[in-house]
């Protein structure tokens, strides 16, 4: 019995010798691969970021062309209340002519009689524009 195992611990040590098992041989690798294997994952990497990038730059000159759009709308709209303004001031102006009131000729003075009664009546609480006061409000004796 005593052959018998010396037997098979020499022939487990002879497989061991010939086939070892905690030995792994790594196949050899080129350096010159690895640096082109990173660089190649690099350039994919740099391409998805350069997508995301020129999706983002469609989207926002997108929403810049809409915007530019809802100005150039509003730019409109400005312009007709211009025009609606000036034709209400020139309305205005006739009125004030054929009352005897020329403002474009003559400067307002603020002083005199209208000058107070305003005083007054923004110390009463009224509003606080003497144009508006002048023309509308204030009757003359």
């Amino acid at each position: 019995m005593k052959y018998v195992l010396v037997a098979l611990f020499a022939v487990l040590f002879a497989v061991e010798l010939s086939f070892p098992v905690g030995a792994i041989t790594a196949p050899p690798v080129d350096d010159i691969e690895m640096m082109m294997a990173k660089i190649k994952k690099n350039i994919s990497m740099a391409s998805q970021v350069t997508k995301i990038a020129q999706t983002k730059s469609a989207a926002l000159v997108a929403r810049k062309v809409e915007e530019k759009a809802e100005l150039k709308e509003a730019v409109v709209q400005a312009e007709k209340r211009v025009d609606a303004i000036q034709k209400k001031s020139e309305i205005l102006s006739a009125k004030m002519i054929a009352n005897g009131m020329d403002t474009a000729i003559e400067e307002v003075k603020y002083s005199g009689p209208a000058y107070d009664a305003w005083l007054n009546y923004v110390e009463e609480g009224g509003a606080e524009n003497f144009d508006y006061f002048r023309m509308y409000l204030w009757q003359q004796k």
